[in-house]
């Protein structure tokens, strides 16, 4: 079964490691983790039941420092070690049929058995640790697969008759590769973050701000039964900065600026950080003083700068359909087996306007000088993509992304079992911003309106957004604030006015800087820095309010 060991329930992990990326630790890792999966293969066995024929495990090992800085003074600053196992999967039968393959119970939760990996490089410890997890992996996994027997049989058909899933066979595979170990200055980085802060200190209405840097420095360890080894270097740097105000009526209004490199040497400088950050503020003290968007529209909408990869990301991702090739097998109702609507189906068929182009590029780490945190080298279940995995092809739907789960004849793996890497998008219309601008205009103009709107730079994520009206009659434009836009799709992108001729990338992995071992999903996307859009809903958003009387005024009003 596919069983996830996820590393969430093991944060009780000792605080530190030893020092990290030494020969004798990444020996000792890979060593124990190789021998105890072989023992495993040769000795596993319930009796009644079947022995696994695939077995995989994963392990973390991370080491991260956190500094946050409020006003001019850290109020954190940790270094913080973790080694984890990320994943242990067993699977009882065979690729074609296995315990995976006729239900959805797909995982495996942890019993008080479970033994975390110790933080020393103690090889039986290590050995001990991934026992306890293949042991209750491949209890559950044995008995899935009994009843998947017993169920097959009783229906008294063949397996290929009814909808069920197989297991694609990978190959072996060896990625060993080190890296000197970056040497963090935390102190030098404890005053830049203090001076960033104290920017605020003349800012008294701005109640809550902060600044965060995280460098996250490590390795992903795999190996499986088919003889995959690999350690995987693993570098994550995320800065951050918030700020936050609330006017005498409740109304709130915040923006943030953030950045994701692989080192922190990466990141802008100081002075550029500071000119963002005043930039921000002002952006913040100026919001509530912005009219508020109050009404409905639909028309062409121009979409500007990271809200162009923004929009991609939810639509090849997160909507109803999407580029991810499904794992769900029918169910069976009443007579007849019951399918979600697959994609698989839409293959060869034409699902974006003619003009976009959408490659998977999974290895690239760079684009114009930004790198792109996305980038891998092989999936979490120990297949290496290719180079390059053409997804839509002007327009036309090519492939799906896909683990080692195959629910029908179309499907594939191709190294896309975790995370959604790098994408590129491309369009063949190649238009500057003002012929985009004026395309706008045109476009609502011809369709009776009395404006159009611009979405540009905004901080969406936190539920809303800024847009621009722009005035039909001289081009000029009006801020407001409070809106959203109603979902996205793919129909949504059949219908295209224009794009850019200018290419941009951005990182969208938001980083969790509570649970510092947690990196989440990535994705880059390299973009056009604008699309036009033919037609999209445009709504206001109702955010709460929190009005209370203020008894003390807060120390930083001068004169009072």
């Amino acid at each position: 079964m596919k069983r996830y060991f996820h590393y969430i329930l093991l944060l009780l992990i000792a605080p530190m490691l030893t020092a990290l990326g030494q020969e004798q630790s990444d020996d000792i890792i890979l060593k124990a983790m190789q021998d105890e999966l072989t023992r495993n293969m040769k000795e596993l066995k319930l009796p009644d039941y079947d022995k696994p024929f695939f077995i995989m495990y994963g392990i973390q090992d991370q080491k991260s420092y956190s500094i946050a800085a409020t006003l001019g003074s850290i109020v954190r600053s940790t270094e913080k070690s973790f080694r984890f196992k990320s994943n242990t999967r067993v699977l009882v039968g065979d690729y074609a049929f296995n315990d995976e393959s006729l239900e959805d119970n797909l995982t495996s939760a942890p019993t008080a058995l479970e033994i975390n990996l110790p933080v020393d490089d103690d090889y039986m410890g290590i050995r001990r640790s991934l026992w306890s997890s293949t042991d209750k992996v491949y209890r559950d996994a044995a008995r899935h697969f009994q009843r998947h027997q017993q169920t097959l049989k009783e229906s008294g058909k063949t397996l290929s008759d009814i909808p069920h899933r197989s297991f694609a066979k990978g190959t072996p595979v060896k990625l060993i590769s080190t890296l000197t170990p970056y040497s963090f200055d935390k102190s030098k980085w404890e005053q830049k973050l203090k001076n960033l802060s104290a920017l605020f200190l003349k800012h008294p209405t701005i109640q809550n701000s902060t600044v965060i840097v995280q460098f996250t420095e490590g390795y992903k360890y795999m190996v499986n039964s088919e003889g995959v080894v690999a350690k995987i270097p693993y570098r994550e740097t995320s800065f951050m900065c918030l700020g936050q105000l609330k006017n005498a009526d409740g109304e709130f209004a915040w923006d943030q600026i953030s950045h994701q490199t692989f080192l922190p040497d990466q990141l802008p400088t100081e002075d550029e950080l500071k000119n963002e950050i005043e930039k921000m503020i002002g952006s913040v003290e100026q919001q509530l003083s912005t009219p508020k968007f109050e009404e409905e529209y639909s028309g062409p909408v121009l979409l500007m700068g990271s809200v162009v990869a923004d929009v991609f990301s939810h639509v090849l991702f997160n909507g109803p359909e999407n580029i991810v090739a499904s794992n769900s097998i029918p169910r069976l109702t009443g007579f007849q087996y019951q399918a979600e609507p697959l994609m698989d189906g839409k293959i060869g068929k034409s699902i974006f306007h003619e003009s976009l182009t959408i490659k998977a590029k999974p290895k690239l780490k760079s684009y114009n000088g930004t790198s792109l945190s996305g980038s891998f080298e092989v999936d979490d279940e120990g297949i290496v993509p290719a180079d390059e995995l053409m997804v839509i092809e002007n327009g036309v739907l090519k492939n799906l992304l896909n683990d080692r789960t195959i629910t029908n004849s179309t499907q594939r793996a191709n190294g896309f079992g975790g995370g959604a890497g790098v994408f590129e998008v491309t369009s063949s219309q190649k238009n500057s911003e003002k012929e985009l601008k004026e395309k706008l205009m045109a476009k609502a103009k011809a369709e009776g309106l009395e404006y159009a709107y611009i979405i540009r730079n905004s901080p969406a994520s936190m539920g809303m957004m800024n847009v621009y009206k722009v005035s039909l009659k001289d081009g000029k434009e009006e801020l407001a604030r409070n809106a959203f836009y109603e979902e996205i799709n793919f129909k949504t992108f059949k219908r295209i006015l224009g794009a850019s001729d200018k290419y941009v990338a951005h990182n969208l992995n938001t980083p969790d800087f509570q649970n510092l071992n947690q990196t989440g999903g990535r994705g880059s996307y390299i973009v056009p820095e604008a699309i036009l859009l033919e037609e999209l809903e445009i709504k206001s958003v109702q955010l709460p309010t929190l009005k209370e009387e203020e008894y003390v005024t807060n120390p930083l009003i001068q004169g009072k």
